[in-house]
């Protein structure tokens, strides 16, 4: 049976794929560079055991690529089932919240997200409480508290360039 793998974003010249079940497969990852390596309208691939990922940088299109896969025995394409009860608050939340930081970040040209925005925000307001002489309420440090923690949570993301 061939693992499944799953379109993860796809522009012109670029296909990236997910293959969930290969993760941490170095030799399969390894036999699928080789094997697309010297395939005509690939210009190059990259794959990522660690996240079981495969990003084809091409002039060809994704159906030849993933024909070929399936051709070689190396995965099959398959849509994500979407969720067809509607989705959870929190879903709904959180894609509200990736199509802001998306706006966000295009306007400042990736400069600033929405928790570096955060970060700044607590940050200011913890100095704002100093600034008040409020020392001993727990408002300014909390602020600096949660401030910290949404800034060394966004990090491991930002260094993440193989996913």
């Amino acid at each position: 049976m061939l693992p499944d793998a799953y379109l993860s974003h796809q522009t012109s010249e670029r296909l990236r794929l997910k293959i969930p079940s290969k993760k941490g497969d170095i030799a399969y990852f390894s036999s699928l560079r080789k094997e697309f390596s010297n395939n005509q309208g690939i210009k190059g691939i990259e794959v990522n055991p660690l996240t079981g990922s495969v990003l084809f940088i091409h002039n060809a299109n994704k159906d030849t690529i993933t024909e070929h896969a399936e051709a070689k025995s190396l995965f099959r394409l398959v849509e994500k089932v979407e969720n067809t009860e509607g989705s959870s608050l929190s879903s709904k939340i959180s894609e509200a919240f990736k199509d802001l930081n998306k706006q966000v970040g295009s306007f400042t040209g990736r400069e600033i997200d929405i928790p570096g925005i955060a970060f700044l925000g607590l940050l200011a307001v913890g100095i704002f409480q100093i600034s008040r002489g409020n020392f001993t309420a727990p408002a300014w440090y909390t602020a600096f508290w949660y401030a910290l923690n949404i800034f060394l949570k966004a990090q491991p993301d930002k260094g993440d360039k193989g996913e």
